[in-house]
């Protein structure tokens, strides 16, 4: 679907990707990580200037910092500049454990997408 509004040139101010867990085991961690990159990528190419990106994983294997590397990352390879401005959390429905890090798997991210200076 994504592709499909590129292709068409739609322009939006606000996208929203909340993907399937893309990493469902350890093993999967670097097709996950590319099927993170190119969500983001396309969902960076369908947002106007200044336009609002949130971007969310539940994947256990997918640390929350390195989710906000693939966003900086992904902003950059498209010629433009992320700004963080607010980091999601999952909700009292789904406690974490301090002893067990993979109970803090629900995170977002969500970002301003400027052109690039």
């Amino acid at each position: 679907m994504m592709k499909s509004l590129r292709e068409s040139n739609e322009k939006f101010d606000v996208v929203i990707v909340d993907p399937p867990a893309f990493i469902p085991r350890k093993k999967d961690i670097p097709a996950g990580e590319a099927a993170y990159t190119r969500l983001n990528q396309l969902a960076m190419q369908l947002l106007l200037p200044g336009g609002i990106l949130v971007s969310a994983s539940c994947s256990m294997h997918l640390q929350r910092d390195r989710l906000l590397d693939i966003i900086r990352s992904t902003a950059r390879h498209t010629d433009r500049h992320a700004q963080l401005l607010e980091q999601g959390h999952q909700g009292p429905d789904h406690p974490i454990l301090p002893a067990v890090p993979e109970t803090d798997y629900i995170k977002s991210m969500t970002v301003r997408v400027l052109p690039s200076l």
